[in-house]
């Protein structure tokens, strides 16, 4: 079996630094732009080595890349839930900094004990682990499969299929807009493919957020972070 692994292009949760696992996040300009290039690199791809399915995350993310993979290729989409990026439960939608105000014993808790530690209302890095065995362990030998879906989602398939303790993910950079192949047979993995397409070099300079644009942002995440953390000490 061969598997294509694709992370979703850029959004505004990732230029902002948020914990966006389930939450949605519109892509940048540059994203659009990204995506773009993207689709056009899978559709070629596809010419290459001809995918058998197509599976993606329901998060959008990541779904508007496979659909519109599929629409070239005529090919369906099949959307499982298990592809969708780690559950950062109270963490959700805000930055570092946010959860160390917010929520400061947990956040420690979690930082301490990462993989076993599961965040309240979300999921321990061992159980997203656990969901991407499940999701590899029903596909079929033989076949090429394109996933569409997160870096989170990504780092856990490489852990599983090449058998790697759940800490060495992080030896893995997995790029916005990355296509990573593994050949995955009887149980043994082989990464045999990772790049990146040169979106610095294809993307005109006006497209990403500027300077200006970002720091606005975040000063207003500060503001809200601060206005929650003085209503919960109240």
């Amino acid at each position: 079996m061969k598997l294509i692994l694709v992370r979703h292009v850029e959004t505004y949760g990732n230029v902002e630094h948020r914990l966006n696992g389930h939450t949605e996040s519109d892509y940048t300009p540059r994203g659009e732009a990204m995506k773009v290039l993207l689709v056009e690199e899978l559709i070629a791809l596809n010419e290459k080595l001809s995918f058998d399915k197509i599976y993606a995350s329901p998060t959008s993310r990541a779904l508007k890349i496979a659909q519109a993979v599929g629409q070239s290729t005529g090919k369906e989409i099949q959307v499982d839930h298990r592809l969708r990026e780690f559950n950062f439960g109270i963490f959700e939608g805000k930055t570092r900094d946010e959860c160390i105000e917010i929520f400061q014993t947990e956040w420690d808790q979690w930082m301490s004990s990462y993989i076993d530690y599961a965040v309240p209302e979300g999921q321990s890095q061992r159980e997203y682990h656990d969901l991407c065995a499940e999701f590899l362990a029903e596909l079929n030998e033989g076949e090429t499969v394109l996933m569409v879906a997160h870096g989170g989602t990504i780092h856990g398939m490489l852990t599983n299929m090449l058998n790697l303790p759940l800490d060495c993910k992080w030896h893995f950079d997995i790029k916005l807009g990355s296509i990573t192949i593994i050949d995955f047979n009887h149980g043994f993995g082989m990464l045999s493919h990772m790049t990146t397409p040169p979106y610095d070099e294809l993307i005109p300079d006006q497209t990403p957020l500027t300077d200006a644009k970002k720091s606005a942002m975040r000063s207003a995440a500060r503001e809200e972070a601060k206005a929650k953390a003085a209503t919960k000490k109240k």
